[in-house]
């Protein structure tokens, strides 16, 4: 970052993102969060709102952004395993994964796929889910709402046979493949009674994504399929129970 002062920053948390900002306010624990806190960009030019020829961005205040902003995650509990909040998350489904951007290719992303069959369940959604993935890069602290499975969070609870739309929100600047035990969902990608059919779906820095699923009787894990993740805490319980039975 030319111009910088640079005696008292960790390079390890994003040098070299944005040339020439005014870092005298920034909150540095959360440097090098670019990606969740400015998901709004144009990832395929490489290009961020208000920044024409390559220069930084005119007329934006860097120095005030605040990157834990929890107003914007309010069901998110404030703590030290909650490096950044994303500012702006958006739809990532349609863009190639982290480093295929300019490979030279096409690449295939989730909105190019479309099932064979038609989705065995096609009924709206009844309710939805939002759930954050959280984490502290420097600290390797991973989770759902800014908690562990260790701090023993409340099951995510459905009913048998209901149909619920959940959405993913990535606040960290990785991505993280999550999958769940026991069913199948439907991606939401405009393809609707042919929506793709998955277990396990990526969802990229400062990117959201959303899925609709039938909940099945169980108890079923949940968690990020970077299995280093998912030990340091990036993992819930989905329980679904019959209409009527308690939940144990």
């Amino acid at each position: 970052m030319a111009g910088m002062d640079h005696s008292g920053m960790d390079h390890g948390a994003g040098a070299g993102l944005m040339q020439g900002m005014d870092h005298s306010q920034m909150n540095h624990g959360a440097a090098g969060a670019a990606a969740g806190a400015m998901a709004g960009m144009d990832h395929g030019s490489g290009a961020m709102p208000g920044m024409t020829d390559g220069q930084p961005m005119a007329g934006m205040d860097m120095g005030s952004m605040n990157m834990r902003d929890f107003s914007k995650a309010p069901g998110v509990k404030k703590g030290p395993g909650v490096q950044t909040i994303s500012a702006m998350p958006i739809d990532r489904t349609g863009e190639p994964g982290q480093g295929l951007e300019n490979v030279g290719h096409r690449v295939l992303t989730y909105r190019d796929l479309i099932a064979l069959d038609r989705n065995p369940d096609t009924r709206a959604p009844e309710r939805e889910i939002k759930l954050h993935l959280t984490g502290n890069m420097e600290r390797y602290m991973w989770g759902f709402d800014g908690e562990k499975l260790s701090e023993s969070p409340d099951p995510i609870t459905l009913l048998h046979g209901e149909r619920v739309r959940v959405t993913l929100i990535n606040d960290t600047m990785m991505g993280h493949p999550i999958h769940i035990h026991g069913h199948f969902f439907d991606l939401v990608t405009g393809k609707g009674a042919y929506a793709p059919r998955k277990h396990t779906v990526l969802v990229q820095p400062g990117g959201t994504v959303s899925w609709d699923v039938t909940g099945e009787e169980g108890d079923w894990a949940f968690h990020c399929h970077m299995l280093y993740h998912m030990h340091a805490g990036m993992m819930r319980v989905v329980q679904v129970r019959k209409a009527g039975e308690a939940a144990a």
